[in-house]
């Protein structure tokens, strides 16, 4: 399986703070990774990292063997490497519907003039573009609400519908930034089987960070483990179940992380 995103040494540092430390690692095709670590770990920072919000300070990206490090958040996207926040950032006021439609803009071929003369193909465009997005709005079983505002959603309804505008930008790696925060037991049993069901489906690439250890340990064969914004353990499960340092970095303490 061909590697997909390479990152080499990469650090970021603000001032005298150094949030990420000598991150090196690789993930390959349709790899689904958790990230994993205590607050301020720098797990967000990482993904801020992945996707160009904060250039590296030093090290080098690579996304399916071009070199990445240097582009903008908006040339990431293109490029492939898609993302949810930790915090809910939809469009609040507008559509469900319309909050998709807004990811699959950057695809478009019509001009401007197209749109203002109301010309076939922006028509038919826009027509496939609006089937498109409740496709994948009746994927996440959200299309009865597609023309509720985003607002009026329940919490775990924006969580899905953040997903769902991540997916259209038609990504080859997808970044989920803690998708089970705030949803119940229901609602995160829920969401383990529509990331394995998209992963599987899709081929799709997924880093996953998440505090709900549960979550993380049933859905990533692979695990990394960030702790001061340096790399402490990587592997599978089991073995950052019962890792010392991984255990001593949650609890300060010899226990095991299953109980958390």
């Amino acid at each position: 399986m061909k590697t997909l995103l390479k990152v080499e040494q990469c650090g970021i540092q603000f001032g005298g703070l150094k949030a990420l430390e000598g991150l090196d690692f690789e993930l390959k095709e349709g790899e689904l990774l958790g990230v994993i670590g205590p607050n301020g770990a720098g797990k967000t920072t990482f993904f801020n990292l992945l996707t160009g919000v904060y250039p590296p300070s030093s090290g080098r990206l690579f996304f399916k063997e071009q070199l990445v490090t240097a582009l903008k958040p908006h040339q990431i996207n293109q490029a492939g490497i898609s993302r949810t926040f930790q915090n809910i950032r939809l469009f609040l006021n507008l559509s469900v519907i319309d909050n998709v439609c807004v990811a699959f803009y950057q695809h478009i071929k019509y001009s401007l003039w197209d749109v203002i003369w109301q010309r076939k193909k922006y028509v038919e465009e826009e027509k496939q573009l609006k089937a498109k997005a409740l496709e994948l709005l009746t994927r996440f079983d959200l299309h009865k609400q597609k023309d509720e505002l985003a607002k009026n959603l329940p919490y775990g309804d924006q969580r899905r519908l953040e997903m769902v505008r991540a997916l259209a930008t038609q990504p080859k790696l997808l970044l989920l930034d803690e998708p089970a925060a705030g949803m119940n037991p229901t609602e995160k049993k829920a969401l383990i089987e529509l990331i394995r069901h998209l992963h599987q489906e899709l081929k799709l690439a997924i880093i996953l960070i998440e505090h709900d250890m549960s979550v993380v340990m049933e859905l990533c064969p692979r695990i990394i483990v960030l702790d001061y914004g340096v790399v402490i353990a990587e592997g599978e499960p089991d073995y950052i179940r019962q890792h010392p340092v991984v255990i001593e970095a949650y609890l300060g303490e010899k226990k095991d992380v299953k109980s958390m």
